[in-house]
């Protein structure tokens, strides 16, 4: 048996710079992995994902993912797998696409690594346009569905925290809701980017994430009342995490209690 942790992550920035003829939308995303874990277990047996979440097997990334690995490879994946969740689920902090990576990373090592290191990228990204990122970690530069991912060196840190607000998001109502007023160009997108892996966080700008709270109450409130404090709050990905670089105030601890929100102190 043995034990293995998927981190999550957050998007520091997200520019959609258009819509591609396949319906999904071109991207620019600055991803940073985070200190947020799952816990998986992975041990020999029939193939058999659970989680402690109630996500059923047939719906979850990683059961997706093995019967995948076998028809691309021809081998069984003989896998009981269990993951304890502790990346909320619908959050956009990406916890199912790190569940996914992580074990078909492991899953691939196990058997004689039949795929190569793109091989793997383009099984995981076929279900997960965030997956591919969790090969990497670290700080990277995410373009096309967010898929194509480039390393990056350097990378804004210091304390983070998260606030995640009692609601799932649905990824793709957030994503039918965009227009093309909602669309940056893409030079402008990808300058920009650059700027913030570089520390200018005054550029981070996440065109879901504002539609995130039309379409979430709940996450609107989050926003509002950490800008209230005066912080700079961006939501993750398609929310219902919001999240900014600094601690957390001790009137933020307070207000997370009373309102039913989680609160997560990082250091990143």
């Amino acid at each position: 048996m043995e034990r293995l942790f998927s981190s999550a992550k957050v998007n520091l920035g997200l520019w959609v710079v258009g819509r591609r003829p396949d319906g999904y939308h071109e991207i620019v995303t600055v991803y940073k992995e985070i200190p947020l874990y799952d816990e998986i277990t992975l041990d020999e047996g029939l193939l058999e994902v659970r989680t402690d979440a109630g996500i059923p097997e047939r719906e979850n990334l990683v059961y997706k993912g093995l019967l995948l690995f076998k028809r691309l490879t021809g081998i069984e994946p003989r896998y009981r797998v269990f993951i304890k969740k502790r990346v909320p689920v619908g959050s956009g902090l990406g916890g199912g696409s790190a569940n996914l990576a992580t074990v078909l990373k492991r899953v691939n090592e196990l058997e004689g690594s039949p795929l190569g290191k793109d091989e793997l990228a383009r099984l995981v990204g076929s279900l997960s346009s965030d997956a591919p990122f969790f090969l990497v970690g670290g700080c990277a530069l995410g373009l096309g569905r967010g898929e194509r991912v480039a390393p990056a060196r350097g990378c804004p840190g210091g304390p983070l925290t998260v606030v995640v607000p009692p609601v799932s998001v649905s990824t793709a109502r957030v994503y039918k809701a965009l227009t093309e007023r909602h669309f940056t160009p893409f030079e402008e997108a990808f300058f920009k980017a650059r700027r913030v892996l570089k520390g200018r966080l005054e550029e981070a700008y996440n065109a879901l994430g504002e539609l995130s709270q039309r379409l979430y109450p709940e996450v609107g409130e989050v926003v509002r009342y950490l800008k209230s404090l005066g912080l700079r709050p961006l939501v993750s990905g398609t929310g219902s995490a919001v999240f900014f670089l600094g601690p957390a105030p001790e009137e933020l601890k307070l207000a997370c209690r009373a309102r039913g929100w989680r609160l997560y102190e990082l250091s990143s």
